[in-house]
């Protein structure tokens, strides 16, 4: 864990979504386990130009968890759903 991710974990913002199906990553690590930051303002800027929504929702993914989309390509659609549903639930209870 790099410094901006011990603050970031320390400050309560992140989850960890452990993986259903692990993949072995193009570094040949295994990867059993997804951190998940909050999304920000900055993230959501980010993807907004992106007209097509599954693309949009990978790369705010790609955003949040520090996974590049090569990384991203290798997971199980329901351990993708999984991640996702980390920061939807945030935003439904923002809007709630």
């Amino acid at each position: 864990m790099n410094e901006a991710q011990k603050i970031q974990s320390e400050l309560g913002g992140n989850q960890v979504v452990v993986l259903q199906y692990p993949v072995k990553l193009a570094t040949g690590q295994l990867l059993e386990k997804v951190t998940v930051r909050r999304p920000r303002v900055g993230d959501l800027r980010a993807v907004m130009h992106i007209s097509n929504e599954a693309e949009q929702g990978l790369l705010l993914v790609s955003r949040v968890t520090g996974l590049v989309p090569e990384d991203l390509d290798e997971l199980d659609l329901k351990d993708l759903e999984a991640i996702q549903a980390t920061f939807r639930a945030e935003v439904e209870t923002a809007n709630a």
